[in-house]
């Protein structure tokens, strides 16, 4: 059997923020704060990654990996490419995980609808929700997280 992962950080990465998630156990997925940038400043968001990584002792990131419905690249997906190069270039020593993304953000907003918040009180945090969900899927993916 595998060692279980832990101490993983999830990244959803948007234009002008990313929504972070953290799974210190392998098993539970704790939403945190975003963190907002000026549009394509992604520097910003490796400095706000960065800050996290001195609060947690991080062992792997998990990204979400933007598709269309069919599979087929989108906008983002370059962009994305391009931030996993840079985690690997700021942090050499931590594994990046890709996974699917897809109905993340739509996955959220209903998680968050059921706890009472409606959508103007979910922009705040929906990113950091999205990640979640990324991560969630993630760790059921490798069998750590039942559905």
């Amino acid at each position: 059997m595998l060692p279980m992962e832990k101490n993983i950080l999830a990244i959803d990465l948007g234009k002008g923020s990313i929504g972070l998630a953290l799974s210190r156990s392998g098993m539970f997925v704790t939403p945190l704060k975003e963190v907002r940038f000026p549009a394509t400043h992604y520097e910003f968001a490796i400095e706000g990654i960065k800050d996290m990584m001195e609060l947690e002792r991080i062992e792997s990131f998990v990204i979400g990996y933007p598709l269309f419905p069919s599979g087929d690249p989108c906008e983002m997906t370059p962009i994305v490419e391009d931030f996993i190069l840079r985690l690997h270039e700021v942090f050499p020593a931590i594994p990046v995980h890709k996974q699917d993304e897809r109905n993340s953000t739509v996955d959220a907003a209903s998680l968050l609808h059921q706890q009472g918040k409606n959508a103007k009180k979910q922009r705040q945090n929906i990113d950091s929700a999205a990640a979640a969900v990324i991560l969630s899927r993630y760790l059921k993916s490798i069998g750590q997280m039942e559905d």
